[in-house]
C-alpha cells in the first residue's frame, strides 16, 4: 500500500491523479496485468505506461513520457517501491505492477451508470481480464459494463449496487493477484432488462405529480436551491485538529454528528443541507481548502473517510 499520505493530502494527490490519468493509454490494464518484466535499457509502449502512473504518483520528474527505461526512470521506479514497501530493486516485475495497480485504484472517483473516459475504458479493460471477454473498451459505462459489474458483485459477495467503488475495485485486485477469473459472461439479457427497467421508471417519474423531495422518512422539507460539489472526508482525529468546529460543535462528544465543512460565502453556517450518498446535514464548519462548491464532510472514524474518497455529490440546500 502507498503509505505515509494524509487525508488532506491524499485528496489533492487524487485530483492531481484524475488529470494525469486521462493520458494512460487505453491499454493500461494489459501492460500491467502481463507476466513481462521491465528493466533499464529497454523501450516500448508498456514502459510509457508505468511512466505515466510514476508521474502521478510524483516518483518520475520528466514532463513527457518517453518510453524508455533509463536511470530516471529507475530511480522513480525504486521510489515508488521504497513508499509502497515492496523490495526496492528498479524492475517493473509483478510485485510491482500490483502495487501500481492498486495505486490506480486507490486514486480513482467512483465510476457508475453515464462515466465516461479512460478510467472507464481501464475497468472496462479490468473487467474483461477477470472474465467479461465480451465487453466492449469503448470508455463509456452503459448497460453492459453496469451488468458487469453487478455480476462481479454477486460473485464475490459484496452489495450489488453497480457503482464501482474501493470495495469492488479491491475485489478485481484480488481476483488479478491470484490469477482468477469470474466464470460468468457479460449476460446480454441484463443490459436489455436495464434499458426496460430504466424507461419504465423514466416513464412513471413524468407521469406522477411532482412532490417536494423527502429528507427523512417522517420530514417532508422544502428545497432551496441544489447543485454539484466537490467533497472529500474528514475526522476530529487528525494531527492539530481540536475536535470542536467553527460553530462549536464538538466533534469528540458528539460522534455521530452529521456535519459538513463549508465555504460560508457559498453555503452559509448553520444551513441545513441534504447531501447525496451523506443524508442530512448541517453547515457547522469551514476548512482552509474549502473554497466555492466544495465540501467536507465529516467522519467519526478515518476508515469511513478514506473510504468516502474524494467524489462529486448533490448538495440540497433546504428551507
Amino acid at each position: 500500500m502507498y503509505t505515509g499520505i494524509t487525508l488532506a493530502k491524499t485528496a489533492a494527490v487524487a485530483a492531481t491523479f484524475t488529470s494525469s490519468f486521462i493520458i494512460l493509454p487505453q491499454n493500461a490494464a494489459a501492460h500491467l496485468n502481463n507476466d513481462a518484466l521491465l528493466y533499464e535499457g529497454m523501450h516500448s509502449g508498456e514502459i510509457k505506461t508505468i511512466q505515466s502512473i510514476l508521474k502521478a504518483t510524483g516518483d518520475y520528474p520528466l514532463k513527457k513520457t518517453t518510453g524508455y527505461f533509463g536511470s530516471k526512470t529507475e530511480k522513480a521506479v525504486k521510489s515508488f517501491q521504497k513508499n509502497s514497501k515492496i523490495a526496492i530493486d528498479g524492475i517493473v516485475g509483478s510485485e510491482t505492477k500490483g502495487a501500481l495497480i492498486k495505486y490506480i485504484n486507490q486514486h480513482m472517483d467512483l465510476l457508475e451508470h453515464g462515466s465516461k473516459g479512460n478510467e472507464v475504458a481501464y475497468l472496462q479493460e479490468m473487467l474483461r481480464e477477470i472474465g467479461f471477454s465480451n465487453l466492449p473498451v469503448d470508455g463509456y459505462f452503459g448497460a453492459r459494463t453496469e451488468a458487469a459489474v453487478r455480476t462481479l458483485q454477486h460473485e464475490m459477495k459484496i452489495s450489488r449496487d453497480g457503482v464501482v467503488g474501493p470495495k469492488t475495485w479491491k475485489k478485481i485486485e484480488s481476483l488479478l493477484k491470484n490469477s482468477r477469473k469470474i466464470d460468468t459472461a457479460v449476460p446480454e439479457t441484463s443490459a436489455a432488462q436495464y434499458k426496460s427497467k430504466k424507461a419504465a421508471e423514466q416513464s412513471r417519474a413524468q407521469a406522477a405529480p411532482q412532490k417536494k423531495d423527502t429528507v427523512r422518512k417522517t420530514e417532508n422539507v422544502s428545497i432551496v436551491r441544489e447543485f454539484y460539489a466537490n467533497s472529500t472526508a474528514y475526522t476530529a482525529n487528525c494531527n492539530g485538529c481540536s475536535g470542536t468546529t467553527a460553530t462549536g460543535i464538538n466533534l469528540h462528544q458528539n460522534p455521530n454528528s452529521k456535519v459538513i465543512a463549508v465555504d460560508p460565502s457559498v453555503i452559509p453556517l448553520g444551513t441545513k443541507l441534504f447531501v447525496e450518498g451523506y443524508g442530512y446535514a448541517i453547515a457547522g464548519d469551514t476548512g482552509g481548502a474549502i473554497k466555492g462548491h466544495r465540501i467536507d464532510v465529516f467522519f467519526k472514524d478515518n476508515n469511513r473517510a478514506l473510504q468516502w474518497g474524494r467524489r462529486t455529490v448533490k448538495v440540497k440546500i433546504l428551507e
